[in-house]
């Protein structure tokens, strides 16, 4: 019988103890928002003419030309799945038409940047 009395005030008593430690804790502090300014460096480099360049411009959206250029040796493969990741997931806007053209020009761009 006492294991069950005891018992009893435990669990009518936690609601009060737990209750009081958290009101005793008093309310949270307020989150402070601040704005951010960043400005980015100005890039000049440009993705190199060739067949498939006029599509590049779509890959410039989110990235710049210098970041896709500098882009460890990828296959024509490995581009696709990278330029599909980037429509299914993150939305860009490249038809299903323009996946090969690309990948083709990126491949042929990023073998060529390798080799100098």
């Amino acid at each position: 019988m006492k294991c069950i009395s005891a018992l009893t005030v435990a669990i009518t008593l936690a609601p009060l103890i737990f209750g009081f430690s958290v009101v005793q804790a008093g309310p949270p502090a307020p989150i402070a928002i601040h704005s951010v300014s960043v400005e980015l460096p100005v890039s000049r480099t440009e993705f190199p003419p060739g067949p498939g360049s006029d599509l590049s411009g779509k890959c410039l959206i989110c990235h710049s030309a210098s970041m896709v250029l500098k882009q460890p040796a990828l296959s024509r493969a490995q581009w696709t799945a990278e330029i599909n990741k980037m429509r299914h997931t993150y939305g860009a806007p490249i038809d299903d038409d323009e996946v090969d053209k690309l990948s083709l020009y990126l491949a042929k761009i990023n073998a060529d940047q390798q080799t100098h």
